[in-house]
Formats: structure tokens, sequence, C-alpha cells
């Protein structure tokens, strides 16, 4: 999944609206200050809140106009500003979630907060904005990729800073990076930080959140938030008010919190920035409240609880993030259920999160991970876990359900996590038939005890069979700390369009086989970004039957393949008849036996 780098840029009026909606809503503008007019000294307010729902200002002084050094992008300034107040010696400057702030100087929007020193204590009071009036122009831009945020620009005269003469501003792509600019000291230099949506999340585990973070490929630590999801009577939405951009919203939350910059009707600008530049998009848009903004040496934060859900997220585009109220998302719901047999004790937890199937799969595992380790109380441990996935979806002839029973000596609570990717690329990946997935429902029992059993031994009847015939296979297996084996014939048919020549009877397991020293989390993260294969079925009937019933732990696979090639795989059994047998049992099958046998 592609790292998200916010870039901030300014959000105007109806920025990302048709060019007839902008002229249908234009007298509900407020007014505005051209950039020609922005002097340096001039003195206004911004609006953001720093606690609950209630919008409070903030001073601020016009230091410079910035012109752009690479105008790769059609905005060419950015207005260097000084904040100051009761307020940003609450917040310890510019935080996070303080983008899209709007700025007004004698009752005009000039631009709207998009970057500032998060990192540096004693530069913090400095900002940077873009002029509303540039950003207005985009609104004639239709669809197609919009070209990257400028990183430098340049003053029109030095401007003291700390005692500096500066002239050169670079916005750096992270923290690290603007400190290293710093730092070298470049003569007329300095560098600022983009103003970032505080990305957070609530209600995940340690490892669940780890594997979050890996694999969206985040630049930046993901935040744990403390707040959720909360109860609260909303106040009414304006410039400066606190919303959130959720994609994930229930017992498990991803989102964020950002500032509105303008609002027309029942259209929003919000945060100055895209979430993930996805261009259109159907995210949540909920109310917010603040609950402190919290002063790190990095990266002050805002800190607050998400709302009721008020409407949804429709553009994501680098200028900004259009919200639309009264409108609301389609999502995907999830629920998990996970049964501790040894307590007898179940624990049920459900949320939503936005039509899109990399997100679905991710936060579909986080959520069952963290439910299985709030169960267990506890991260590792062996046992086996009994897995049932139900999936509803239009476009599926009926409700499919899939079972498997899974053993690990070292980490149950992981391995339940192997059928839960390949189920989602089912629905959000089928090349069959469109599914409009609706929900799935994921049912976990564990136990410690150990429900395995071993190929304990294999005999083939004979070594040398011709095409069309059967070989007999007999076999014993024997249950975990039991004296006892179970024992079986086999007749294993030869299709007459098997090539002759050398072959390899396997017996073992057919659940996917997965070395023991393989670290699990490893595992699962790479299933999470692996590119969905194609379905190996003819159609949608037989795709659901592969699903539903092939690949499991507890089925003997008894096959019979051409010497050289892996025993996994389905293009090169594409005989009259499947040579080899599948035996249903009750235990997780551990071991493997090879025979080698020759096709007269």
């Amino acid at each position: 999944m592609r790292g998200r780098v916010i870039v901030i840029a300014v959000i105007v009026t109806a920025l990302l609206w048709p060019v007839a909606g902008w002229a249908q809503s234009r007298d509900g503008l407020p007014a505005i200050m051209p950039l020609s007019q922005v002097k340096p000294g001039m003195r206004g307010i911004s609006r953001t809140v720093i606690k609950g729902q209630k919008i409070e200002q903030f001073d601020f002084e016009v230091i410079g106009i910035l012109n752009s050094g690479l105008g790769a992008i059609p905005v060419k300034h950015l207005i260097l500003f000084r904040i100051s107040g009761p307020i940003t010696d609450i917040t310890g400057g510019t935080a996070a979630g303080m983008s899209g702030s709007p700025l007004y100087i004698n009752g005009k929007l000039i631009g709207a907060l998009s970057a500032g020193y998060l990192y540096q204590p004693g530069k913090r009071e400095l900002a940077l904005a873009t002029p509303i009036e540039e950003m207005l122009r985009v609104l004639d831009i239709k669809n197609g990729a919009e070209s990257a945020w400028p990183r430098v620009f340049m003053a029109d005269r030095p401007i003291q800073i700390q005692g500096r003469p500066t002239s050169r501003f670079v916005i750096a792509n992270t923290f690290e990076q603007a400190k290293q600019i710093d730092a070298a000291r470049v003569p007329h230099t300095t560098a600022f930080v983009p103003a970032t949506f505080p990305a957070s999340i609530s209600g995940a585990s340690p490892r669940a959140l780890r594997i979050v973070q890996r694999v969206l490929g985040l630049n930046q630590p993901l935040l744990q938030s403390l707040g959720g999801s909360a109860e609260f009577e909303a106040a009414q939405i304006g410039p400066g008010s606190s919303v959130g951009i959720v994609q994930v919203r229930g017992d498990i939350n991803y989102g964020g919190i950002c500032t509105v910059t303008l609002r027309t009707s029942n259209r929003l600008l919000i945060c100055g920035h895209p979430w993930e530049l996805l261009g259109e998009v159907e995210y949540g848009l909920t109310t917010s409240e603040i609950i402190t903004v919290v002063r790190t040496l990095e990266r002050p934060f805002k800190e607050g609880n998400l709302g009721e859900l008020i409407g949804k997220i429709d553009q994501d585009r680098g200028p900004g993030i259009r919200g639309v109220i009264g409108q609301m998302p389609r999502m995907f719901a999830v629920r998990v259920s996970i049964t501790d047999l040894d307590k007898g004790k179940t624990v049920h937890r459900g949320f939503q999160v936005v039509r899109r199937p990399d997100l679905a799969k991710l936060f579909t595992t986080a959520m069952t991970l963290t439910t299985l380790e709030q169960v267990r109380e506890q991260v590792q441990g062996g046992g086996t876990v009994k897995v049932r996935i139900t999936m509803r979806g239009k476009g599926l002839p009926r409700v499919v359900t899939r079972e498997n029973l899974i053993y690990n000596t070292r980490d149950m609570a992981m391995a339940a996590l192997l059928e839960l990717p390949d189920a989602l690329n089912f629905m959000f990946y089928n090349d069959l038939v469109t599914v409009d997935a609706s929900d799935i429902n994921i049912e976990v029992s564990f136990t410690t005890k150990r429900m395995t059993a071993l190929i304990a031994d294999v005999q083939a009847e004979r070594r040398e069979v011709s095409p069309g015939e059967s070989l007999r296979v007999r076999m014993s297996i024997r249950p975990f700390q039991e004296e006892t084996m179970t024992s079986q014939v086999i007749d294993v048919p030869i299709p007459r369009n098997f090539p002759r020549g050398p072959a390899v009877l396997i017996v073992r397991s057919s659940g996917l086989q997965i070395p023991l020293e393989f670290p699990l989390e490893e595992r699962v993260s790479q299933q999470l970004m692996a590119e969905p294969s194609p379905l190996p079925a003819r159609d949608l009937d037989e795709a659901i039957q592969l699903f539903e019933d092939f690949g499991k732990y507890t089925d003997l696979l008894i096959q019979i393949v051409p010497f050289g090639l892996p025993p996994e795989g389905s293009e090169f059994l594409k005989f009259d008849v499947f040579a080899g047998r599948l035996i249903r049992t009750e235990w997780f099958l551990q071991g493997e036996v090879q025979i080698p046998v020759l096709i007269r």
C-alpha cells in the first residue's frame, strides 16, 4: 500500500466542487481578501477548537509573502505569519489538527493554516498559510492528476527568524528531514513541517497496531488514540469547527480530527490537505469534541472523541477534503465473536469500514487479533482454534461459509488470522462476478487442548501403475497422546491422460503449508499486502465450492504429482479425473509422507 506523506495545501470555498456548483453557490461564500492586499504587519484572527466543541480565536500577524521556487502547481505563494494569544500558549504553537483553520483580516478570509514548526518548540509560533484567492483556481480543475506540492518558497526580502535573516523556506516531508535542514544551517534557509492530519487509531492491541502501521506504510507513527466514538450533543458546524474524518468506526476506529475552513449550505471544506489523495471517495464525516491538546516534544496534537455520523467525505484531493452533511456513506459491516472454550467466555465486537478492499482486509484482521488477545489476556501461547467465516453480498447466490481448524504451538491467535485475507479477497477481488459486499461475520473458538493427529504411516500397494488404473494406499494416523491409530485403505485413481514417467505420491494435510519457524506476524502482513490472485475456478459455483471445502487442515490430501512439479497449484492437474483423494478428519493433521511411483 502506498505510504502516506501528507502535504498541506489550502482549502478554499467550494474548492473541489464542479464549476457549475461553484457558480450556483458563490453568493454563500464569505468575503475574501486577495493576496495583493495582504501586507506584512497586518493582524487578524484564526478559528479552531482546543477543548470541547467551542470555536475559539487566536491572533496572528503577517510577516511576509513567500514565492514558490519551483512553481509545480497553480499555488505560487504562501503567507508566513506568527500566531499569538492565550490559546497558543495552551497548544504550544501549531498543533496537528489545526490544519484548515481559517484566517481572517478585517472579517475577510485570506487563507487557511497549512504548515508550521511542529518539531521545534522555539519556533512553533511560526506558521504558513496558502492564500484563499489562489486556491479558487482549483475549481476549474476537472478529472486528472494534480501536481506535487512545491517544496521551496522564497521571500521577496530577508525575514528575521530568531536573529537569522531568512529568505528561503523549505517544506520538509518529515520531522527528521526538517531537523537535518535546520541543523545544516544553510545560509538564509529554514524548514517547515506540514501541519499534518493527526491520523489515529483506537481500540487496537499493540500487535494489531503494528500490523496496521506496517501495511498502511505510514511514514509517521500512527497515534494510538485514547478517545473513540462517544455520545455528546453536537454544536453547529461552521468555520473553525472540529470534525472527524473516519474510515473505520465502531469498536475499532481509524481516522482523525481536523478543522473546518469553510461551510456553504451542506458542504464543507476541511483540513487543507489530502487524506490519501485518492480523488472521489466515500469516507465517514462525524462531529468531534476536543478533550485537550497534547504537547509533545516533536508534534503537539489534538486528542478527542468522534461523535455521531453526520455525512460523508466525497472528495480527497491534494488541496483538501470535501464533506457533505446529510449524505451518509455506504460501509461494510464486520462482526467478530471470540469464545474461550476452556473458560466458557464469549466476547462480541463489531465495526464498520469504508468499502475499500485493502482497508476491509486490514481492519477485519486487526479487530479479530485484538479481540482474541483481549479474551485470552495474553499475546502468544499455543492451542487449537476453530474459525468460521460467514459472508454476504449482492451478487452471491447464497451466504458463503468457511470453517477450518488450526493448531499452533506458539501463537494460536496469529494462526487464526491466516484464513481472513483470502476470505476478503473472495468478496472484494472476485474476478468472476461483481460482488457488492455487505457484511462478514467471524466466529473463533479456542482451547489450549491440542487437537492434532500425526500421519504416522503410509504404504502403497505397488510402485508401478498405468494410467486409467487405481493405486491402493494404506495409511494410519495417530491422534495426539493416544496409543490407538486410525487406519484406512484408499484407492487413488490415475487419470487416463496422466503423463508417463516418474511421479510422487504425497500424503499430507490440504491446509496451507507454513514452516513452524516462519514468523506468523510476518506471514499475515505479507498476505494483507500481497496482490490478490484470480480465483482458480471456471465459474462462481465452483469458486464457492473450492473456497468452502478445499484447503482445510483437517482434510487428509492424498495426491499423485508428476515428478519435478510442486504439490500445490492446479494448472498441471487438468486431467480427466482428479489424481487424488480427500479424506475428512476431526483433527489438525501434521506430518507429510512422499513415496516415489512410476506411471508406466
